[in-house]
């Protein structure tokens, strides 16, 4: 396990090391839980979606990269679309926070100080990283998540988040000269 993904487990264990055991799975046994797993989940989720929304807004202000521009607007739509769901989810709209934490506004505060290619390199870095969080999120959820329409959700909206990720990968790709 790699280390960014030993913080992202640590973080969303914490609220529910009550509801863990002994198992050294924690993303598994977390959705697994007594009802902390969907909050975690549903934490997590509006969060990045927030953070999709906000720093795809911050790219199309400041670049004029077209592909990469193409895809912020993308991740505008999507992860509005994503928000709006969970919004109108009954299991979902008291669970919702109410803006970024820390970390994830220190990331948008960090990307909004770059123009030109390094805004589109952290950019894009940002959407790789965190598309890479949301699948393993979605994946456990969808797997082990104990609320049926949350569980319904992740499965649904699962391929999306991974279709994402593979987007903003290829945005890292080295490109030929033109």
């Amino acid at each position: 396990m790699n280390r960014r993904r030993l913080i992202l487990a640590s973080a969303l264990l914490l609220p529910a090391m009550p509801a863990l055991g002994q198992s050294s799975s924690g993303l598994l046994n977390l959705f697994a839980g007594t009802g902390a797993g969907a909050n975690a989940f549903v934490e997590r989720v509006t969060i990045a979606s927030n953070f999709e929304v906000d720093s795809s807004k911050t790219l199309l202000e400041k670049s004029t990269h077209p592909q990469i521009r193409d895809y912020a607007t993308r991740m505008i739509a999507d992860h509005s679309a994503i928000l709006a769901e969970l919004r109108a989810l009954p299991d979902a709209a008291t669970r919702l926070p109410a803006g970024l934490d820390d970390r994830t506004q220190e990331k948008l505060i960090r990307l909004r100080t770059f123009e030109g290619d390094e805004l589109n390199r952290w950019y894009v870095q940002m959407q790789v990283d965190g598309h890479k969080e949301t699948v393993e999120i979605f994946e456990a959820y969808a797997a082990h998540g104990e609320v049926p329409r949350l569980k319904e959700f992740a499965e649904r909206r699962l391929p999306a988040m991974r279709a994402h990720l593979a987007a903003a990968e290829a945005l890292q790709a080295p490109r030929p000269p033109q």
